[in-house]
């Protein structure tokens, strides 16, 4: 989703006037622009190299594949699009335009780029509340998991999690004939209106909310379980305690890993995407709480939104490491594609240079034979 109050630009610009302030305030934005767009660009081009690893090398994960690692892996694709749509948005409705005065043909395109990347923000936001729901079964009911998360109900689950945030936002920028997609000029002004805000504030926070729920619960269990493993340390009380709670302590250990790691990208969501969308409700040029440029100023705007950018940015870049750091199976797929991709390009150079010397060879002789 974009952080911005009005168009998928840093900020809301006015337009160059004859007007001396409003002219300064452009040149002032121009610069701006070329400075940070350029530092943005960098940040999402990490995020979407590190995340496009983590998918091609998921082909290298051991089988069979848990859902967990599924999910992590569709996060991830979540995070390259939504990465790639950030550069399009800065490219197409910012640098371009502003700094360089190129202005797009395509009417709609700054309507396309809202429209998907609000559905990016949600589909990756749904995704933790799937993995929040798939955590919390397995611990809760081990012995019944494989039976509840079939191969085919995860196959559904991942494409629900793309879809269903495409048809509803879609169904937003499609709803009015005059105010979005349909409407001639593709303007839609219900984005900057406090009904379109709240609905995406609640569409984020209720699953949020939820995940967090969920998560304080399996923590808790968890949490029980290790005290009980480390307190007890009869051969029949530990077996009594197993029973219990239907896993052993090694497996009790490796699902409190696998908690943290989720709630660490869960707190990294939170500070970038959370923020992004607290702001986006709060500020609005009609039905909010805070009017833009208004009740902030514009300078004010600018930084604010520059600031819940580059988390955004730094949050979309640092998933992959967190993958590859933490979960040692995505450590061993990087690993084994690394390893291929070095294999191809020592064959490529061989390769390479056996053409040029062939080449260099056959030319000598040419060259004998002409002298003679």
């Amino acid at each position: 989703m974009s952080l911005l109050i009005t168009s998928s630009t840093i900020s809301p610009i006015p337009l160059p006037t004859p007007d001396a302030v409003q002219r300064a305030v452009f040149e002032f934005v121009k610069a701006f622009y070329g400075i940070v767009i350029p530092l943005m660009v960098i940040i999402l081009l990490i995020a979407i190299i590190g995340n496009g690893v983590i998918c091609v090398s998921s082909r290298h994960l051991p089988s069979p594949v848990s859902p967990y690692l599924k999910l992590c892996v569709s996060l991830s694709a979540a995070d390259l699009w939504a990465a790639t749509l950030l550069i399009a948005g800065l490219l197409v409705n910012s640098y371009l335009p502003v700094v360089l005065g190129i202005r797009q043909k395509f009417v709609c395109m700054e309507a396309f780029l809202e429209a998907f990347r609000v559905a990016a923000m949600l589909t990756s936001d749904w995704h933790l509340f799937a993995l929040a729901v798939n955590q919390f079964v397995g611990t809760m009911w081990p012995l019944k998991y494989r039976m509840l998360v079939t191969t085919r109900r995860m196959r559904f689950l991942l494409g629900a999690l793309w879809v269903i945030p495409l048809i509803i936002v879609f169904g937003w920028f499609t709803w009015s004939a005059d105010d979005g997609l349909r409407s001639p000029e593709c303007s839609f002004f219900f984005y900057n209106r406090f009904p379109f805000r709240a609905s995406v504030f609640l569409l984020f926070t209720v699953p949020l909310l939820a995940t967090l729920v969920l998560y304080t619960l399996i923590v808790a269990h968890l949490m029980k379980a290790k005290a009980e493993f480390e307190s007890k340390s009869g051969r029949n009380e530990s077996q009594l305690s197993i029973h219990r709670v239907g896993m052993g302590k090694s497996v009790v250990a490796g699902k409190l890993k696998l908690v943290w790691t989720t709630l660490l990208i869960l707190l990294s969501f939170c500070l970038s995407w959370g923020l992004c969308v607290l702001y986006f409700t709060l500020v609005c040029e009609e039905g909010c709480l805070l009017k833009y440029r208004v009740s902030l100023s514009f300078y004010a705007s600018l930084w604010i939104n520059t600031a819940v950018n580059f988390m955004v940015m730094m949050k979309l870049a640092s998933n992959p490491f967190i993958y590859t750091l933490r979960i040692r199976k995505f450590r061993k797929s990087v690993h084994c594609l690394i390893r291929k991709i070095k294999i191809i390009v020592e064959y490529s150079l061989a390769l390479l240079v056996a053409f040029v010397l062939i080449n260099v060879n056959a030319f000598a002789r040419k060259i004998a034979i002409l002298r003679a």
